[in-house]
């Protein structure tokens, strides 16, 4: 009964508002766009965007984002749908891959801590590539232990999973199965059992999934997929700065510390004798892996290690199993400590969001604050009767998560997004006849909503030569470029909360 309403409430959470807000920039919008430009041209080998060609990720989420616009209609929803999908169906994964080895506690345990998490509510509500990869990667590792342990026949499932997570994101699809496949066996037995990982059958069935798309891409595109693709998204992306999203080596812990608390407090538990228990060691190198690979890129972003959260979640729910068994006051301390904290970081927090954001409903911090003391109380009363505290704290997650979805997401939505989809329902609406560019500013959501293409300029040479060349040209760009382009002859026709749209005098 409680392990069916578990898994009720994570397909709960991975549905519950999922089209409520708009689309937030860059990556979302900018998926939701190729992928209509792929409906509307019925190209289904490039994916465009403004109507040229985007590099930037595999085909495959556009086809799951197609299937899902087909389905539903092109909105919020159909846009997030195959995110969301994929994370319930991981979530499901995750606790019949427990339940075949025959750890149903943890199989529990392990729902839990991975869908009621903050990693969990946010990338099944983003539509993006990670939860699907976090999927296949998942599937296919999944596959290889199975192999190993169980019947040779999963081998296929190995395969079969990396070629899509290698069409879902490239190329750590398949670096990352492989490299911790590979590392796992090394361990257990030694460089000869390499061979147990190489299946000549499930190898050609690799290729027949992957490698059509790749070789109609390089034969259409050439040169120009090569360098974008693999050059610029995989290798410039790993050694250099992409979008100024970068981080220092520690990066991914407080990310974790966040994204998973409160049930990162067991994951001590969940280390100790980890050496002498295959599953929590094959689990360990898997996030090991992932962690320390993406903490020595130079380009670090939060969904970068979500892959690795299937794992980490294995060693947690062995720790909480251990808890139930042994309760320890350990977790429970880092709990306490860790709320108190998140509680005063909140409300040292007001007074500054007070000041720059004054229509914020501050009440909703104090919620959220008053939640968090909650935690630090009911592990101190675990710690004082040694009770079981898994429901209480579950309980509590879920109301942290409904005021997350029902109050912050839909504020920060509006902060970021509104006034841009207001200024796209001015440009789609009045101004279908003209010549529409953006300057300076990278927003796909304004494409989207617009439903018309509009190209970018991002120099000021660039800004004049259409200016002298084009009479009805209309400028969107931000507030901050405003004087430079009146004195250029431009006036606002729109301005909104940091953006305006002009047009040439």
């Amino acid at each position: 009964m409680i392990r069916n309403l578990i898994i009720l409430i994570a397909l709960f959470i991975a549905l519950f508002r999922l089209g409520s807000v708009t689309l937030f920039d860059v990556d979302e919008a900018v998926f939701a766009e190729a992928t209509k430009e792929m409906l509307q041209s019925g190209n289904w080998i490039t994916p465009t965007y403004n109507d040229e060609p985007r590099y930037d990720k595999p085909i495959l989420f556009y086809w799951l984002m197609s299937l899902s616009y087909k389905i539903f209609g092109i909105n919020e929803f159909s846009a997030r749908f195959p995110s969301a999908l994929a994370g319930f169906i991981l979530c499901l994964s995750i606790f019949i891959f427990l339940n075949i080895l025959n750890r149903k506690r943890e199989a529990i345990y392990v729902v839990l801590c991975f869908a009621f998490s903050l990693y969990y509510l946010v990338y099944t509500h983003a539509a993006v590539t990670d939860m699907a990869l976090a999927l296949f990667i998942s599937l296919s590792l999944f596959s290889f232990y199975l192999a190993i342990y169980k019947n040779q026949k999963y081998i296929y499932g190995f395969y079969i999973f990396s070629a899509l997570a290698f069409l879902t994101k490239g190329l750590i699809g398949i670096v990352f199965p492989f490299s911790i496949a590979g590392i796992y066996i090394i361990f257990m037995e030694g460089i000869n059992g390499i061979k147990r990982i190489f299946n000549f059958k499930a190898f050609i069935v690799f290729l027949l999934i992957s490698l059509p798309w790749y070789v109609t891409q390089i034969a259409i595109n050439g040169q120009d997929f090569i360098q974008q693709f693999f050059i610029k998204h995989h290798f410039m992306r790993y050694t250099g700065v992409i979008s100024g999203h970068k981080g220092p080596f520690y990066y991914f812990i407080p990310v974790l510390i966040i994204g998973l608390f409160p049930w990162i407090s067991f994951l001590s538990q969940g280390l100790r004798n980890i050496r002498k228990d295959n599953l929590r060691f094959f689990s360990l190198i898997w996030f090991s892996f992932i962690l320390i690979f993406f903490s020595f890129s130079t380009t670090k972003l939060p969904n970068y290690i979500l892959p690795a959260i299937p794992a980490v979640s294995i060693i947690i729910s062995h720790g909480m199993a251990e808890f139930r068994e042994k309760p320890s006051s350990v977790p429970l301390i880092i709990i306490g400590f860790l709320s108190i904290l998140f509680a005063a970081a909140f409300l040292i927090g007001v007074n500054k969001i007070r000041l720059y954001l004054p229509d914020f409903d501050i009440t909703w911090l104090y919620v959220i604050t008053i939640v968090m003391l909650l935690f630090a109380v009911v592990s101190f009363y675990g710690i004082l009767k040694r009770k079981n505290i898994f429901l209480s704290m579950a309980c509590l997650t879920f109301v942290f998560l409904m005021i997350i979805s029902l109050k912050i997401i839909p504020y920060v939505n509006k902060t970021l997004q509104e006034s841009l989809y207001r200024c796209s329902l001015y440009v789609k609406e009045n101004l279908k006849d003209r010549i529409v560019f953006t300057y300076k500013i990278n927003k796909p959501s304004i494409v989207f909503y617009s439903d018309r293409k509009i190209p970018k300029i991002d120099s000021e040479e660039e800004l004049l030569n259409r200016i002298q060349k084009n009479d009805k040209i209309m400028i969107i760009t931000s507030v901050k470029d405003l004087s430079f382009l009146k004195d250029r002859g431009l006036k606002i026709l729109w301005e909104g909360e940091g953006y305006a749209v002009l047009e040439k005098l």
